[in-house]
């Protein structure tokens, strides 16, 4: 059977529905909560209209032999799964699924169960699924397909230009966090090197302010894997949400107002030094510059960001960052429910 390009454009659509259908009622089951599934913001998943489309293109040849379809389904399904997660994984420095720890995977994009399920969801589609979408498709009205996948193109288009301008936001979040993190490392450093040099009237502070910078380069997958969270994801409501958010940006807050203060002592103490001590005085002056880019950095979280990230990483509960990893925990860990006794940092 020849379709004309309307019609596999019309089946595409199908499958992303019903792929979404699926996958949303079984994160639905599996969080025992309603989850709106999928990269983007509708109801249709492309990973699965693309996978149903490159089935049917390997496998409809051979539509009445299992084993073939079987076969042709699984590999070509299973190249497409690898290809998009690592194109997705190298754009948006985020995986939006992740096969790691299980049986036979590579590189966390693909699987031996997933390209087991692949295989089998050939089979179920080209003998069986398919043949009444197709019945119902090729019995349109040919003006009416073509008005119902222009609207639907139209919508899907506005959905996906969205969902990708929040995953590149989700990026530059964890690129700035990332950035962030390492100026409060190198402050860290400076007042190390400091300390050892002229800490001993300012001990006591300087170790509060250490206590504090690290609390607030605290590695989020070290909190993960202490307190368990990843394994009992439970996204917060939008209130706690931004109550996290704002604990978060207090405590940083804080630790600059506390370090900011210890400089100022140090470059008081300093006063009169003889030349020998220029690179301790280089270290607070630098020190100061990183507080001061920091608090600018600080007054720039804004809330409408974070809660545009909120949504897109409900509607995705398994994603992880390879890339960022400690910032990307950093973000779950406003976005999620606290599980642990353990107080927050």
């Amino acid at each position: 059977m020849i379709y004309t390009f309307s019609q596999w454009l019309f089946f595409f659509y199908i499958y992303c529905f019903i792929g979404w259908i699926w996958e949303t009622c079984y994160v639905s089951v599996m969080q025992a909560k309603w989850v709106n599934r999928g990269f983007m913001r509708g109801p249709f998943l492309p990973i699965y209209g693309s996978g149903a489309i490159i089935i049917l293109i390997f496998t409809l040849p051979f539509r009445t032999q299992a084993i073939p379809v079987f076969f042709f389904g699984m590999i070509s399904a299973t190249i497409l799964e690898y290809c998009t997660g690592a194109a997705m994984e190298r754009l948006f420095h985020v995986r939006y699924w992740d096969y790691t720890g299980k049986p036979f995977n590579v590189n966390g994009h693909i699987c031996l169960i997933s390209s087991l399920a692949w295989g089998g969801f050939s089979v179920i589609l080209t003998l069986y699924g398919h043949t009444p979408i197709e019945g119902f498709v090729l019995g349109m009205n040919h003006n009416l397909l073509e008005f119902l996948v222009f609207i639907l193109t139209v919508v899907i288009s506005v959905d996906m230009f969205e969902s990708v301008r929040e995953a590149l936001n989700l990026k530059e979040m964890l690129l700035s966090l990332e950035e962030n993190n390492a100026e409060f490392r190198r402050i860290q450093k400076h007042m190390e090197v400091i300390q050892a040099f002229y800490g001993a009237e300012l001990k006591e502070k300087s170790e509060v302010g250490l206590k504090k910078l690290n609390a607030a380069i605290f590695s989020g997958k070290e909190w993960y894997d202490k307190y368990g969270i990843h394994k009992n994801r439970k996204s917060v409501t939008k209130a706690v949400f931004l109550a996290n958010l704002e604990r978060t940006r207090a405590l940083k807050e804080e630790t600059l107002r506390h370090l900011s203060e210890t400089m100022e002592a140090y470059a008081e103490k300093m006063k009169g030094f003889t030349e020998k001590d220029e690179s301790v005085l280089q270290a607070i002056s630098e020190a100061r510059s990183i507080i001061s880019g920091q608090k600018h950095n600080i007054l720039n979280m804004k809330n409408k960001e974070y809660v545009r990230l909120r949504a897109l990483l409900k509607r995705n509960p398994h994603a992880v960052s390879r890339m960022h990893e400690n910032a990307f925990y950093e973000i779950m860990e406003i976005t999620e429910e606290e599980t642990s006794d353990e107080p927050r940092r």
